[in-house]
């Protein structure tokens, strides 16, 4: 039960909706799915004088461009396209990685857009403020920080956990931006400000209006892995997606990209590991010292119960078995030419 009022506008179009989103800045909020925010307006961890309500807004199918590349709407259903005959065979790896997220209710629901733009997570912040605590967090406003109590002020280490993003990013994907002035596009990994206060760089009365992935080139190979305990309904102690470019020989790499996400307040690439794998020529033993110097690089925080020993341990397993797989899935696709 939400136990506080606010005001609802139904948007017909994306443009309406930023109006409407403009016209009470830093106060009004976006609603999609309502799979991420409605829980937290449950929690007053959000309290929205307005919400803009996006549901009268028809998703398109996603398409193919002229150049190859993918365009995916931001307001489609998770289901529809885990489902998507066009994703599957272009951009697997996407398929994957939506394919583990919550259940099948919240993938009904839920929107690749909200999906992306979804709060970071504390175990301290996300309950009613009142059952186990007195002064509000830096995330709420306030002056203290529970589980980090030395973080300067404004530090806030609540850990930003959606299971797509790490893909879109290693898929080297951008998103359309439309606001007040127009349209503008960025790189996935642009989205993320890597604060764990104000996670996206996103202005107030800005949405996400679509999702574009260039065209795979040849050579071209990738690895999802999403860590849990009970395998599935619930957000990960570690997401990893790994995307590969080989050269002819299906050994020698020619580039790589390793997006490590549920570790931060954002998703993360562990530069030096990946530059590391360009130009050499990939084996179990690099592969495995790789994953092992990504482990460190990253600085996982520990959350929701795991230390960051065991976060390190995780991402050093099975960051190796992910580029195992995706070294494997580069063989294969030598054997079938």
């Amino acid at each position: 039960m939400i136990l506080f009022d606010f005001d609802y506008e139904r948007a017909e179009t994306l443009e309406g909706a930023v109006a409407l989103l403009a016209r009470q800045p830093g106060t009004a909020r976006a609603l999609a799915g309502g799979t991420d925010l409605l829980p937290s307006m449950r929690m007053e961890n959000i309290k929205p004088s307005l919400l803009v309500s996006l549901g009268a807004i028809a998703a398109s199918e996603p398409q193919m461009l002229a150049d190859g590349s993918i365009r995916i709407d931001a307001l489609s259903r998770l289901a529809s396209l885990e489902g998507s005959d066009l994703l599957r065979e272009k951009v697997p790896m996407l398929t994957q990685s939506i394919h583990v997220v919550g259940g099948n209710q919240i993938r009904q629901m839920g929107t690749l857009g909200g999906n992306l733009c979804q709060e970071t997570r504390c175990m301290q912040l996300d309950q009613k403020h009142d059952y186990q605590f007195v002064s509000p967090c830096f995330k709420r406003g306030g002056d203290c920080c529970y589980p980090f109590p030395t973080n300067k002020r404004n530090v806030c280490w609540s850990v930003y956990m959606s299971d797509v993003a790490p893909a879109l990013i290693a898929l080297d994907a951008q998103v359309e931006i439309i606001g007040e002035t127009g349209s503008r596009r960025i790189h996935a990994e642009d989205l993320f400000s890597g604060d764990g206060i104000k996670q996206l760089n996103l202005g107030q009365a800005e949405l996400l209006r679509a999702i574009l992935i260039p065209p795979t080139p040849r050579g071209f190979a990738w690895g999802f892995h999403k860590s849990t305990v009970r395998g599935g309904l619930e957000f990960g102690m570690a997401v990893i997606a790994v995307a590969l470019c080989l050269k002819e020989d299906a050994k020698t790499c020619a580039d790589a990209r390793i997006v490590i996400g549920a570790v931060r307040e954002g998703p993360v690439r562990p530069t030096a590991a990946e530059r590391a794998l360009k130009g050499a020529v990939l084996d179990e033993k690099l592969l495995a010292h790789v994953a092992a110097e990504a482990a460190k690089e990253i600085g996982p925080l520990p959350h929701h119960g795991f230390t960051k020993r065991h976060l390190m341990d995780n991402i050093r397993v099975y960051l190796r078995r992910t580029l195992m797989q995706a070294l494997e899935r580069a063989r294969g696709a030598e054997h079938q030419d």
